[in-house]
């Protein structure tokens, strides 16, 4: 069988390929933020609707620090440079794209608080009250929406682009409730656990840059990473992955910056 010469650049550019994917070593990024300082104490949330159920008064979620100092809510997400284009991601994150993200009304407050989605990620705003709730959503790139969730309903949805930002989720039923969405095209993100922690995982071996968001200053201009002062305007840190565990220690927020400005 004859073989032509654009047959042969074909396979060229296949062996490539195959050869590339096979060289692609990855690593995994773990970390944990923790306060310097004393933690804020920030006044509880006046209910003013479903007294009866949902109590007189509510913690305010938006700083949630552990007894040994861990901030809770903490989000972080590849930042790509105007131009730059994100990297391909592990193959084990086609699957996870696939699984719902669920965001429950729990008690008068959001369950999670903070939440990272995909792009195209199914979504199911839950209602596990014996009251009513409506999600209202606002971003700039996603249409926003407003639906009330009756009791034990779940509405399914999907947001279809990138939100540069946190998006605001509350509901106009109940007013102190808050929440945040990240909505990224890349699944290299994360939120810390009850006790700070974080992880990303199969991160491309390289240079990446991180921006790290906390609800109350917005972008983290400031931290402490391994005992040396991280200061940028967009809250971005950078680090350098190898293959295998990567992990940053301790990053320290100062308990200045995560008190609510009056």
């Amino acid at each position: 069988m004859k073989i032509t010469q654009l047959g042969l650049m074909l396979l060229a550019v296949l062996a490539v390929n195959v050869q590339s994917a096979e060289a692609q070593k990855w690593g995994t990024v773990t970390g944990r933020f923790v306060i310097d300082g004393k933690a804020p104490t920030l006044p509880e949330d006046e209910i003013t609707k479903d007294v009866e159920f949902c109590g007189a008064k509510l913690p305010n979620p938006s700083l949630k620090v552990s007894d040994d100092g861990g901030i809770q809510d903490v989000a972080m997400w590849l930042y790509l440079d105007r131009g730059d284009k994100a990297p391909t991601p592990h193959p084990s994150y086609a699957e996870a794209a696939k699984k719902p993200v669920v965001i429950d009304n729990k008690a008068c407050l959001y369950e999670p608080h903070v939440v990272g989605i995909l792009v195209g990620q199914p979504v199911e705003f839950k209602n596990s009250d014996p009251i009513p709730h409506n999600f209202k959503v606002e971003g700039f790139s996603n249409s926003g929406m407003n639906n009330l969730v009756p009791v034990g309903g779940v509405f399914e949805h999907e947001f279809d682009s990138e939100e540069r930002y946190p998006m605001n989720a509350s509901c106009s039923i109940h007013p102190w409730m808050a929440g945040k969405i990240i909505v990224r095209e890349s699944p290299y993100m994360a939120v810390s656990a009850k006790d700070g922690t974080f992880t990303i995982e199969n991160l491309p071996v390289g240079e990446h840059k991180l921006q790290i968001w906390h609800e109350i200053p917005g972008t983290i201009k400031e931290m402490n990473v391994g005992g040396k002062k991280v200061k940028d305007r967009k809250g971005l840190l950078e680090i350098e992955v190898k293959e295998g565990d990567n992990d940053l220690g301790d990053i320290k927020i100062e308990a200045d910056l995560l008190t609510p400005k009056k």
